[in-house]
C-alpha cells in the first residue's frame, strides 16, 4: 500500500473514529465486558432486589445509544472511569471476595486504557454520567461505606456494565 493510499484510509477511520485501538470495541470490549460482568456477580453473593436511593438514568443510556460513534465511545469511557472511582470508596464493610474485586477493576482499568486510545475529548453525556455517579457516591457516604449501601452499588454497577454492553454491541466497525 503507498503512503497516499494508507494516509487516506487513516483520515477516514480517523474521521469515523475508529482508529488504531478503536477496532478493540469490537475485537474485545464485550468479551472483556462479559468477564467484568461475571466477576461482579461472583464478588459476593446474591445481587440484592432492594430499591437503589438514586434512579437509573435510562433516557441517558437511550440517548447515548442514538447518539454519533464519537459520542457513544466517549461515554463508553466516562461510564468506566466512573465505575472505577466508585470502588475507590471504603470497601472495609464488605464481605465480597477481594481478589475477585482486583480483577474486576483490573479488567475495567483495562477497558478504560483501550477507550482512552479512541476518545479525543469530553463526551456531551459527560457532565450528566458525572452527576449520577456522584449521587451513587453520596448513596456510600450517607450510609458510611456499610455493606448495604455497597450493595446497591454492586447492582447498580451491574445495570451499568449490562447497559454499556448493549451500546458496544450496536457499534459497527466500518468496513476496511
Amino acid at each position: 500500500m503507498d503512503g497516499r493510499k494508507f494516509l487516506y484510509q487513516f483520515i477516514i477511520c480517523c474521521a469515523q473514529n475508529f482508529c488504531e485501538g478503536c477496532d478493540w470495541i469490537q475485537r474485545g470490549f464485550r468479551r472483556v465486558g462479559g468477564e467484568s460482568l461475571s466477576l461482579l456477580s461472583e464478588t459476593g453473593g446474591d445481587i440484592t432486589d432492594d430499591k437503589v436511593p438514586v434512579p437509573f438514568p435510562k433516557t441517558l443510556y437511550r440517548s447515548i445509544r442514538n447518539a454519533e460513534m464519537d459520542d457513544k465511545v466517549k461515554s463508553l469511557h466516562e461510564a468506566i472511569d466512573q465505575i472505577i472511582e466508585l470502588f475507590h470508596g471504603n470497601l472495609d464493610a464488605v464481605t465480597w471476595n477481594m481478589e475477585k474485586v482486583e480483577h474486576f477493576l483490573t479488567l475495567l482499568h483495562r477497558q478504560s486504557r483501550e477507550l482512552e486510545k479512541c476518545v479525543s475529548s469530553a463526551s456531551k453525556y459527560e457532565r450528566r454520567l458525572d452527576g449520577y455517579f456522584r449521587k451513587l457516591k453520596n448513596v456510600l457516604k450517607q450510609r458510611k461505606y456499610d455493606a448495604h449501601s455497597w450493595e446497591l452499588i454492586r447492582k447498580e454497577v451491574r445495570r451499568h456494565l449490562q447497559r454499556l454492553d448493549l451500546i458496544s454491541a450496536a457499534m459497527k466497525t466500518p468496513a476496511n
